[in-house]
């Protein structure tokens, strides 16, 4: 009789496993798709040296290049885009909008060890740290400037997502 009961979960369980490998092949596929940060930048009339993301941030940030968006782009995938992504919650915070919410200062000893900043008790990393269920954000070896074109690629994220879609409509399948 117990037999029976249970009979339905193995059919579930397989169609919540291919519902879940068709989720993560889409996901890849998108990104896949992303047009790349100078390609956006050339397309949308923007000169050489600059990107959508430079005109839409606040006066007191850094200019953004092509050049640092594009290094900042392989930095993130290589680094990054396992636990984040620019614009939506994945293991860890989104981090469209990060220099908004803290200073540079502050971002480059979270990025090189936050586990340091959380032990010391910094009121926002305990925060961060708590809010995302404790979970363990590697140290990077990164340089100051390597921290800075993540940040660069991540505001050009961020942009991409609040400009029109006619900006870039031309680069995308």
């Amino acid at each position: 009789m117990r037999k029976v009961e249970f009979a339905w979960l193995l059919p579930v369980c397989v169609v919540l496993i291919i519902c879940a490998i068709g989720a993560v092949l889409l996901a890849a596929v998108n990104r896949l798709q992303e047009p790349a940060p100078a390609e956006l930048a050339a397309a949308s009339g923007l000169s050489a040296d600059s990107t959508l993301a430079a005109q839409l941030a606040p006066a007191d940030t850094v200019p953004v290049d092509s050049k640092a968006v594009a290094a900042g782009d392989a930095l993130f995938k290589s680094n990054c885009a396992q636990c984040h992504a620019a614009n939506d919650v994945v293991v860890g915070p989104a981090l469209a909008g990060i220099s908004e919410r803290r200073p540079l200062s502050w971002i480059i000893p979270w990025v090189k060890n936050f586990g340091k900043m959380v032990a010391r008790g910094d009121e926002y990393a305990v925060k961060i740290f708590n809010q995302y269920q404790k979970q363990q954000m590697p140290s990077f070896q990164l340089s100051e400037a390597e921290i800075k074109d993540i940040g660069a690629y991540i505001e050009t994220q961020r942009a991409m997502a609040r400009a029109p879609r006619s900006q870039y409509a031309a680069l995308l399948p």
